[in-house]
């Protein structure tokens, strides 16, 4: 999982974005940060390896300037092995005509049969030689490409990529036939919308809009399985894929706090990472009323996910007191300095 952030207005969209997802990247992020703005109708991109304190340092990002822009604090598979956390790698990443740029949160667990197909008329400028391979998230900014290409409207092009998809996405683009507009295509990932008087924003998570809520008049999560125009002070929210059934599911939040309680009482302190971990498969099966089998195959499957309702219970949890959070930094992905929320019992 990874947090992301978009915004469309004539806010500073440097610091807006890059605070957005410097505020959420110590959930699950912080392994790359990258930001692309759309600016007098060119697109420009700067991203690097590690969390935004160090990409700051060694890029031009805070410069950026535009009236559309999307942000990315990944968190991948670097985290298992740093060889694939580099800064080609990193989000966003733009088409081979540079008319379009696209982030991604999820799994693509096809792309590489995706790749396959595309990699003969495309450049993929996340491939890396020493593990020849690519970041999966690439595979759908080609796909939009080819779609825009044969005259096909975003909202269609959208459509038309989803249906392609195997796996968990959250697909958000900026383009330059529509250079104050963000769409956004979500199967089943986090997602919070702001709007206000002449812009809107996106965040992953809520406490990516700590520093802007004053700005905004309304917060709303849009359903899932939704294509999603963020415009200024405008948002519309149209279904993706119709004919795809959403698992009805009821997550039960008091039953959450006991089971993170626990965790916290066996383990002591654990990240949010190896929280998560530790509830499943069999935790988050109780929590949502399912088999642990149905658990696994629900969230590894079919990319159903549950981060946003997990953080909200643990910031409960903290202003309940019967917990405290910290923030740790430490080596992931090849990188120092990588923000991790830290929990343990209050009092231990």
């Amino acid at each position: 999982m990874c947090q992301l952030a978009a915004y469309v207005g004539d806010g500073p969209i440097a610091p807006l974005l890059l605070r957005a997802i410097e505020l959420q990247e110590p959930y699950f992020g912080g392994h790359a940060s990258g930001l692309g703005v759309i600016d007098d109708g060119v697109i420009k991109i700067e991203k690097d390896i590690g969390p935004v304190e160090r990409v700051r340092k060694t890029t031009k990002i805070e410069s950026l300037e535009g009236s559309a822009g999307i942000a990315h604090s990944r968190f991948g598979y670097g985290f298992y092995d740093p060889r694939y956390n580099t800064k080609r790698m990193a989000h966003p990443f733009p088409d081979c005509t540079g008319e379009l740029a696209l982030m991604h949160n999820g799994t693509i667990n096809n792309y590489k049969e995706l790749w396959d197909e595309l990699r003969g008329r495309h450049t993929f400028t996340s491939y890396e030689e020493e593990v020849d391979n690519i970041t999966d998230s690439e595979v759908a900014v080609h796909l939009l490409e080819d779609a825009l290409a044969e005259g096909l409207s975003m909202e269609e092009a959208l459509r038309r990529v989803a249906s392609r998809l195997k796996g968990s996405f959250l697909l958000a683009c900026i383009w330059t036939e529509e250079p104050e507009a963000v769409w956004i295509a979500n199967w089943h990932q986090p997602c919070v919308i702001a709007v206000g008087y002449g812009e809107s924003m996106f965040c992953s998570t809520p406490i990516g809009f700590e520093h802007v809520r004053d700005r905004f008049h309304h917060f709303f999560e849009p359903p899932k399985n939704s294509i999603i125009k963020l415009e200024r002070g405008r948002v519309t929210v149209m279904p993706l894929d119709p004919g795809r059934r959403m698992p009805q599911l009821r997550l039960d939040r008091e039953l959450l706090k006991e089971l993170i309680l626990e965790v916290l009482r066996r383990e002591g302190e654990t990240d949010v990472r190896d929280l998560w971990y530790k509830l499943f498969p069999e935790g988050w099966a109780r929590v949502l009323g399912v088999s642990a089998e149905e658990a696994r195959k629900l969230i590894r499957g079919e990319g159903i996910t549950i981060g946003n309702p997990y953080f909200e219970v643990l910031e409960e949890l903290v202003e309940e007191g019967l917990i405290r959070r910290r923030v740790d930094r430490r080596l992931e992905a090849g990188v120092e300095g990588v923000p991790r929320f830290t929990y343990a019992l209050a009092g231990g």
